[in-house]
């Protein structure tokens, strides 16, 4: 019998001060106590005079909100949740009303997009599309990476983009695994996770079913306008189109000229795709029966969305998923993010809110009055102002928090609320930066084969082409269409 031989501990020695030590060990704690003590010392404080108690109030938690999304000391869904209880609690309105936000048809629509993304994802059918686009569409290295780029970035106009994400990692870390490729300093193991990654942000705005920020932007236009201003879900792709087709264009160019391939033979992945392929076997009758479903709900979605309501479509669409026998609640429920569900639901209640005791209003005129006196220069900075803030935090927290500001600024300087809400939704799609922006930047990143200092220069010249396409749809395109 072998002899098993213990290995030796190694013990680590911290040498810096105690108190950078504490600091470190307690970071977390301090500064969810440095924040609940400014909103605790805000509400202390007298209110302006031109600002009543109850939206006083709810500014102090707007500030507090914004101080925990954009750090994420605490998830985003536990914030938005803080939120809608904070509101009663504060005696700003009855706790039927603060809870009755959460019950929105886009809460309802994004819940029901994840559902039919997961069904697709848990029966493998979007695991089996991507093997077999880039088995047969990928002779050379290039041609595999132009594959991964375009999957993601088609199947995110269809899908939740953190879902196609999801589906196309473990196959790249599959065809790396297949290469032998290195993390130190392989070139072409890096334009795949870009691509991956780039691919799913800039197809997720094409359409509002690349994930919930479209859905939650509508919802909070509408419920701000009492229903006199929307978003079709056909006039929203013909709005952003030109500027997603410009950096699907730019976003190639950068993966051929920043990452060109280093590998010469990539026969070896081919053959692991392959043997992938033929462990799945042949297309089963529930695949083709999701697959069927899906199509028709695309179909009735972009056909009868604005008489039926894509929520409604949504939900119709998941029974009968159901009533077929297509999927179990097994199949899906791990697949679903109730944390974005959750966030979601919060953050459109705190905007209403905003809206409705006047504090958004009254935000937006000490922000921009005096200081932007045009509507094409108050445009140009809610836009920068977006992009910059998605650098940092989820764009769907950047849309709960600048998006009320820009709607009830927006009479004051002869803007349609519409045009104010797709300045905001468009530029915070540019989470091209840092991982933290999207799960498809972090799951990118969490490969190891990209550095920070590469994520950041590259990402900033997407981000740059993105504010030049933006300001191109804002000057000629959208007032050529009549949208202005």
């Amino acid at each position: 019998m072998a002899e098993s031989h213990s290995q030796p501990q190694q013990i680590f020695v911290d040498r810096r001060p105690l108190w950078i030590v504490l600091f470190d060990r307690l970071r977390r704690y301090l500064f969810l106590a440095l924040f609940f003590g400014i909103f605790s010392f805000m509400l202390l404080q007298d209110r302006p005079g031109d600002l009543s108690y109850e939206g006083y109030k709810v500014l102090c938690l707007f500030v507090l909100c914004v101080l925990l999304w954009s750090t994420n000391l605490i998830p985003l869904s536990i914030t938005s949740l803080l939120a809608i209880a904070a509101v009663p609690l504060l005696g700003v309105m009855e706790a039927s009303q603060a809870y009755a936000y959460f019950g929105n048809k886009a809460v309802f629509f994004i819940l029901g997009v994840f559902i039919l993304s997961a069904s697709m994802v848990a029966c493998g059918l979007s695991t089996r599309i991507s093997i077999w686009v880039m088995k047969n569409w990928s002779n050379t290295p290039s041609q595999l990476i132009t594959s991964i780029y375009c999957f993601a970035g088609i199947s995110s106009c269809f899908m939740s983009e953190h879902a196609v994400a999801v589906i196309l990692f473990p196959i790249i870390h599959e065809i790396a695994q297949s290469l032998n490729l290195k993390r130190e300093n392989s070139i072409f193991a890096k334009s795949m996770y870009f691509a991956m990654a780039w691919g799913c942000i800039i197809g997720g705005a094409m359409t509002v079913l690349g994930g919930g920020r479209v859905p939650l932007a509508v919802e909070m236009l509408e419920k701000s306008t009492s229903g006199a201003e929307t978003i079709g879900i056909l006039q929203y792709t013909q709005l952003s189109f030109p500027l997603v087709l410009t950096l699907f264009a730019g976003g190639w160019l950068a993966l051929k000229f920043l990452f060109p391939p280093d590998v010469q033979d990539i026969e070896a992945a081919k053959k692991a795709l392959k043997h992938k392929s033929h462990v799945m076997g042949q297309l089963t009758f529930q695949e083709k029966g999701i697959g069927l479903v899906m199509v028709m709900t695309l179909f009735c979605w972009f056909v009868f969305g604005d008489q039926l309501g894509i929520a409604n479509i949504a939900i119709i669409s998941i029974v009968l998923l159901f009533v077929l026998n297509l999927i179990t609640w097994k199949m899906v429920e791990e697949h679903i993010n109730w944390a974005i569900v959750l966030m979601y639901g919060g953050a459109i209640c705190l905007g209403e809110v905003m809206a409705e005791t006047g504090a958004a209003l009254w935000l937006a005129e000490k922000l921009f009055s005096g200081v932007v006196d045009s509507p094409i220069t108050f445009l140009l900075v809610i836009a920068l102002l977006s992009t910059l803030l998605t650098t940092f935090m989820s764009n769907s927290a950047v849309i709960a928090i600048l998006l009320p500001t820009a709607i009830s600024m927006s009479p004051s300087y002869g803007i349609h609320p519409a045009l104010a809400t797709m300045t905001v939704i468009l530029p915070s799609n540019f989470a091209f930066i840092l991982p933290i922006a999207t799960p498809a930047s972090a799951l990118a990143f969490s490969s190891r084969f990209l550095t920070l200092k590469e994520m950041i220069w590259s990402g900033s010249l997407l981000s740059l082409l993105g504010l030049g396409g933006f300001l191109i749809l804002l000057i000629f395109y959208w007032p050529m269409i009549g949208f202005q």
